[in-house]
């Protein structure tokens, strides 16, 4: 568990009724709502009104009852908390629809209430895949040696152990650093913290862990992949210190072949049926090409290379990248440094967000464990706020032809993040010039702030937007000519996210390689997880797979109940191997370019940032929305595969 986690006072509503009318004074009142009609069938509750509330400029929305009402619905949930009487069951499915259309006023559609219903939470896994006739963990249909490889223990390769494990699978978990945690491993620099909602960044299957923050820091999220691994029996799966050298495919045993080599150089071959690539996107770190680089003779490293040992207060230093991580971390660099010079390529659109910093209080705590379905509904009401940021990326002909960019809804967007530009930086219109990007809003990562613009009017902090010449032995010449004298030089220029894979060299059937296959345009998919060839090898989180909106964890909880579903079909019939038909993947792809081209990124070539691969492709994000691909992966397509 949480070690940062505060223990859930021990408290009745009549015991304290001053503690329990302030956890609901700090209640969501929308969500409290629902929770609360469930529970009683007040109509005073389902009767009122709902408007749908803007939020970041309306990337973001929120659905609202009237202000005039929220005293009387907090005083009926205290007299409902009172009376302690037997709480009713979850909701049933056919119950949800009723609740989520009182949530927001709109009936839901069919889509749209399966995953929603997912998204609650109120099953034990709702994102399960399943044997169809088994009655016991370990089925009569599943071989005795089959092994699957799951390769990288972050939250994508904790889903799918998660998966097999329930399935009834034996699988090992190839770990190269000596902990768990993926990218929450690795990035451990000063104020590393989630940049979504805590409570939407976790697995429905874990419906009510206690979070001691709003947006948690690294090590809360380090601890939550501990507490998973640990509580569903994943860590002794795991061989952390070992690396994948390279995989290849034996057609007469119908097993991959995997190369290993752990941190003292030994090196073995293992045989695996199936495997799972869920390496991830922030793997490969990327370094910039700056002449001179390689002459600094101060302390030098990459934001997930942090060297704890090195004390940076007072000292001068330099941040060379101003994407997610280096306006996260500014901030405390600049408490402490004798002066930040922070060097932008490209300005990114910077948005606030209320509470980033504030703590889960012990009166909210104690509301999410006592007032039945209100945390369920929380989660769900974070996940359903986020579905508007998809209508900032839709291109619109029509307001385009007037001489607009995107669409009306991004360029209010757009307004909006440069009013906060120009309320934080004054009349400073020089620093305005810097900070306000020529690309169009969600064109690139939208980034949070962790008081950036506020960082960047310290006195002992220097933004230089202008480009650099060279690096010497002793500081950054900038493309003005004037050297920057430093100590420090941090990286955090990001990560290499078009090389999926890399650096292991796998090779399919007939000494197919991924190179060979992905040779045109970068890397591709079929649905973001197989690829012809490629028999029994999958990928969670991989081409064209990271949603537009929505959570995270949702979406590799579906893609690894899609894929246990695959191996269980293919194992039920009593074959050895599944693989994408060509003819599937190529259609695929082709609906995938066609659908690309009516939103922004491609569009948008200057901004794309990381989402644009060098083939001038958006190689990353998915072109559905989220409903519409969870619809595509919500069962097994076997009309696309061939089983052998």
């Amino acid at each position: 568990m949480n070690k940062e986690n505060k223990t859930t006072p021990k408290i009745s509503a009549a015991s304290d009724p001053a503690f329990v009318k302030r956890a609901l004074e700090q209640a969501s009142i929308n969500v409290l709502r629902i929770a609360l009609f469930h529970q009683t069938h007040d109509s005073f509750l389902s009767d009122m009104p709902v408007t749908e509330h803007e939020l970041r400029g309306g990337a973001l929305s929120t659905y609202v009852v009237p202000k005039n009402l929220h005293a009387d619905i907090r005083a009926r949930a205290f007299d409902f908390l009172v009376d302690n009487k037997a709480h009713k069951p979850d909701p049933t499915k056919h119950e949800v629809k009723h609740l989520m259309t009182l949530f927001s006023g709109q009936q839901p559609n069919s889509v749209e209430l399966d995953y929603g219903y997912e998204e609650l939470g109120f099953e034990a896994f709702p994102r399960d895949a399943h044997w169809s006739t088994a009655t016991t963990q370990k089925p009569n249909h599943l071989p005795k040696d089959f092994r699957v490889a799951i390769i990288g223990s972050g939250f994508s390769g904790l889903a799918m152990a998660a998966q097999l494990g329930r399935l009834g699978f034996d699988y090992d978990i190839i770990e190269r650093h000596s902990k768990l945690g993926g990218t929450w491993q690795v990035n451990d620099y000063p104020e590393a913290r989630v940049d979504v909602p805590s409570f939407s960044y976790q697995y429905s299957f874990e419906k009510n862990y206690p979070w001691t923050h709003f947006f948690a820091p690294r090590d809360a999220l380090r601890e939550y992949a501990e507490h998973i691994a640990e509580k569903y029996q994943i860590k002794p799966n795991i061989r952390f210190d070992t690396k994948l050298i390279d995989a290849t495919w034996n057609e007469d045993t119908s097993a991959w072949s995997l190369e290993l080599e752990t941190d003292n150089g030994e090196r073995s071959t293992r045989h695996y049926n199936a495997v799972v690539s869920a390496c991830g996107l922030f793997g490969t770190a990327l370094l910039p090409d700056i002449n001179g680089i390689e002459r600094f003779e101060g302390e030098m490293f990459h934001t997930t290379q942090w060297n704890h040992d090195f004390d940076y207060s007072g000292k001068r230093v330099a941040v060379i990248g101003t994407g997610s991580t280096g306006t996260q971390l500014a901030r405390a660099l600049a408490k402490t440094t004798s002066k930040l010079t922070i060097f932008q390529r490209t300005a990114n659109w910077v948005t606030p967000i209320e509470g980033y910093h504030a703590e889960v209080s012990n009166e909210l705590r104690w509301l999410f464990d006592n007032m039945p379905g209100y945390q369920n509904w929380f989660n769900y009401a974070n996940s359903v706020s986020e579905f508007r940021m998809q209508d900032m990326h839709e291109l619109d002909p029509q307001w385009i032809a007037k001489g607009g960019k995107v669409n009306e809804k991004n360029q209010q967007l757009r307004e909006s993040l440069t009013q906060f530009i120009r309320h934080k930086v004054g009349g400073d219109e020089a620093m305005i010039d810097k900070l306000v990007p020529t690309h169009s809003p969600m064109s690139r990562r939208l980034v949070i702030d962790n008081q950036w613009y506020d960082t960047l009017m310290r006195d002992n902090v220097e933004l230089v937007a202008d480009g650099i010449q060279e690096i010497t032995d002793t500081g950054i010449v900038d493309a003005n000519g004037v050297t920057h004298e430093v100590d420090l030089i941090v990286l955090g220029a990001g990560f290499k996210v078009s090389q999926y894979l890399w650096p292991v060299e796998y090779k399919g059937r007939d000494g197919l390689s991924i190179e060979q296959l992905w040779n045109k345009d970068g890397a591709r998919a079929f649905k973001g997880m197989t690829m012809p060839g490629f028999p029994n090898f999958f990928m969670i989180y991989g081409p064209n797979a990271q949603a537009r909106a929505g959570s995270f964890h949702s979406v590799v909880e579906s893609l690894s109940r899609y894929i246990g579903n695959l191996l269980v079909a293919t194992l039920e019939q009593g074959k050895q191997t599944i693989e994408v038909k060509g003819e599937a993947y190529e259609n695929y792809n082709q609906r995938l370019d066609k659908a690309m081209q009516t939103l922004l990124w491609e569009d948008e070539q200057g901004g794309g940032g990381y989402y644009v691969n060098e083939h001038g492709r958006a190689g990353v994000i998915m072109p559905w929305r989220i409903h519409e691909f969870f619809e595509m992966i919500q069962t097994p397509d076997l009309e696309n595969y061939t089983i052998d």
